[in-house]
């Protein structure tokens, strides 16, 4: 098949910019899927804002300004969401990732109502929590659930022992409710046990009275060194939170994960198995003492989370995506 995607950010980008911390996950998302899809024997181009160009047989990135130009029948044309882009192309099949709990108020002010209209896509959503509180607006021509993979760098990584077992880390953005885990961290975990350390997403605020640092933004191998030492990654939650990369890369890495469940993250983490879910703060600081000081339950789920490695590749991602999308 000729599957096309299209993305507009504010900054550019191209497959080569994997590794690149400037990325968030739904860049990422169309780097791994387009060259997944293309592995398994499908034309890819992807239309966006990058400076170089890349043109191959079966697999090139071009600038969004040649699309107009460009006289290419796709079977599909997937969006990253954004409806309006797919004014620029015609397919008889399109649709939309989406990476955020769409406003109706919010989309006709961006001016996306009409194309809806009239492109009529399908809806790609992320989990069952993006469908529940995604508004039924956008179910008029379909929902789909897809499912993320995980990056070939986390998978290939070479599990050690090499743990530092006083060490927990937090890897999702500042807003992702990081202040709920500063403020259990200080008044329920470090109060009892005064050598834990926590590496969080850098702030201005200085912490490490309460041995909260900041961790260093300094490319993938570094991102991936920090949390394969770490003993537990700790993610409260966000009600905007749809998939949580995070999550998963942490899993991936088989390091257990102590969250409040808030949004997705209860889909990230089977309780008990993969990772403890709190019912609330109190709970919350409780399991984080209980997993530093219960090895018995941390070496249990991290040999659960050890089982499932390699479960959640780009290569069976892809496939699922497929199947997803061509379903009647």
């Amino acid at each position: 098949m000729k599957i096309c995607f299209i993305d507009k950010t504010e900054f550019s980008y191209s497959f080569k910019d994997i590794n690149n911390e400037i990325l968030r996950g739904a860049e990422t998302i169309v780097i791994n899927l387009s060259q997944a899809l293309c592995k398994l024997g499908h034309q890819i181009v992807v239309f966006n804002n990058c400076k170089e160009e890349y043109i191959s047989n079966n697999y090139s990135w071009l600038n969004l300004e040649k699309i107009k130009n460009y006289n290419y029948k796709f079977d599909i044309v997937i969006s990253n969401n954004n409806t309006q882009l797919l004014d620029l192309i015609y397919c008889k099949k399109k649709f939309v990732i989406s990476h955020s709990l769409q406003n109706i108020e919010k989309y006709i002010r961006k001016n996306q109502f009409i194309s809806y209209l009239k492109n009529r896509p399908i809806y790609l959503l992320l989990g069952k929590y993006h469908k529940s509180n995604m508004s039924k607006f956008f179910s008029l021509f379909g929902t789909r659930i897809i499912k993320y993979g995980i990056d070939s760098s986390f998978e290939n990584v070479l599990l050690n022992n090499n743990i530092n077992h006083n060490l927990s880390i937090f890897t999702s953005r500042q807003d992702r409710n990081l202040e709920i885990l500063i403020n259990v961290w200080i008044n329920k975990v470090f109060k009892k046990k005064k050598d834990a350390n926590l590496y969080i997403t850098p702030k201005k605020e200085n912490l490490t009275r309460y041995n909260i640092f900041n961790r260093k933004l300094s490319g993938r191998k570094k991102y991936i060194d920090d949390i394969v030492k770490s003993r537990l990654m700790l993610i409260p939650g966000h009600k905007a939170e749809l998939y949580c990369l995070a999550a998963s890369e942490a899993s991936e890495l088989c390091v257990p994960i102590i969250t409040m469940g808030i949004g997705a993250l209860s889909e990230r983490v089977i309780h008990g198995e993969t990772g403890l879910i709190s019912k609330n703060e109190d709970d919350f600081g409780k399991n984080i003492i209980e997993l530093y000081n219960n090895s018995t339950l941390w070496n249990q789920i991290r040999q659960n989370l050890i089982k499932k490695r390699g479960q959640n590749s780009w290569d069976k991602a892809s496939k699922f995506f497929l199947e997803t999308i061509l379903k009647n």
